[in-house]
């Protein structure tokens, strides 16, 4: 669910494997639907199709949904009575719903439209950038926690660049937001679970990704979280590529100080970390040098960011503990500082 950069990603390196996938066939075959937010980006795409590519200046793959045996796209606003679609993805239970929509978007009135897709068993693969510290999710629901490395380029509503490699880390979420009973829990699935987990990795892997089970998804959460709260608002703020936060030592020592206040935090918490993830930070900066973050462009489309998900989940981290975080408070002040005039 989601049409943003990674949900037309995997949305569309799924279809490709189901294509060409003979146990996606039949009556008794899986189906993927893909839900976009809104109703002009469903018609679109249902219009013209995705363009695909495999990499910039690759081939591009002209992606037909309807064509495909098992695919369609529909909005979240659609129903049965407004759109030309197939009843099924309006009325069928979903056994697994990858969520790619940003942070922000997730809300209660989102909440209730997934419980009216799901039965009880069904499987929520939440993939966002930062960390949630509300308590939104139902205690009944199975929620899973995507991370992933993969890089998406989204070039219109229906065209998207696979513009870098990567893997994709899932794990129950109750590793992360449950008790200490669920954290034990969470190592543990029943028959269901582990075969509809098991049919995801498969797909996933069939469709070109690399993607594995971790039990102990939490680190991953973390360290990514570490690369976007130093990456992100600080590429924002200056208007540079993420290459270029590398192109003076004063920014590096900037940098360096976000890193450091946010392990502090981490440490207090008794949450794991390791110096190798500023070594990691250098690196994304480097493999990535000609990216505009998401919140970069997030800003110079003079839309709302991830920052209090992001930074502002550290500053409440600190706040747990009672101690401070005085520079990703700031960097969540100027962040959300930055009016639509004075992104200009």
């Amino acid at each position: 669910m989601g049409g943003g950069s990674l949900g037309l990603l995997f949305f569309s390196k799924l279809a490709l494997s189901w294509q060409t996938g003979s146990e996606y066939s039949g009556e008794q075959s899986h189906k993927l639907h893909l839900w976009t937010r809104t109703k002009a980006q469903a018609e679109h795409i249902r219009e013209e199709g995705i363009a695909f590519q495999e990499g910039q200046d690759q081939l591009v793959h002209s992606l037909v949904p309807h064509s495909i045996p098992g695919c369609s796209v529909a909005a979240v606003e659609e129903s049965v009575l407004t759109a030309n679609l197939d009843h099924s993805i309006i009325t069928e239970k979903a056994d697994l719903i990858l969520l790619t929509v940003k942070q922000q978007h997730i809300h209660s009135e989102l909440i209730q439209w997934l419980s009216e897709r799901m039965h009880k068993d069904t499987l929520i693969i939440t993939m966002q950038n930062g960390l949630r510290t509300d308590s939104i999710w139902p205690d009944a629901w199975q929620v899973y926690v995507a991370v992933t490395t993969e890089g998406a380029k989204k070039l219109s509503p229906v065209s998207v660049v696979h513009s870098g490699h990567g893997q994709t880390y899932i794990g129950n979420g109750a590793t992360l937001y449950g008790s200490s009973a669920a954290h034990e829990e969470a190592t543990m699935m029943d028959g269901y679970e582990e075969g509809t987990i098991a049919f995801l990795l498969k797909s996933l892997t069939k469709a070109g990704f690399i993607a594995t089970l971790s039990k102990d998804i939490e680190i991953e959460v973390y360290r990514k979280l570490t690369i976007n709260a130093v990456i992100n608002p600080l590429t924002a703020l200056w208007r540079v590529s993420n290459g270029e936060l590398l192109a003076s030592e004063a920014r590096i020592a900037i940098m360096r100080k976000l890193f450091d206040e946010a392990i502090a935090v981490y440490g207090k918490n008794d949450i794991g970390w390791s110096e190798a993830w500023w070594h990691d930070i250098l690196q994304v900066c480097r493999a990535t040098a000609s990216n505009t973050s998401s919140m970069l462009a997030d800003v110079l489309n003079h839309r709302s960011t991830e920052i209090e998900w992001i930074n502002g989940a550290i500053v409440g981290l600190a706040q747990r503990v009672q101690i401070e975080a005085p520079a990703h408070e700031w960097m969540c002040k100027l962040i959300e500082s930055l009016t639509v005039e004075e992104a200009d």
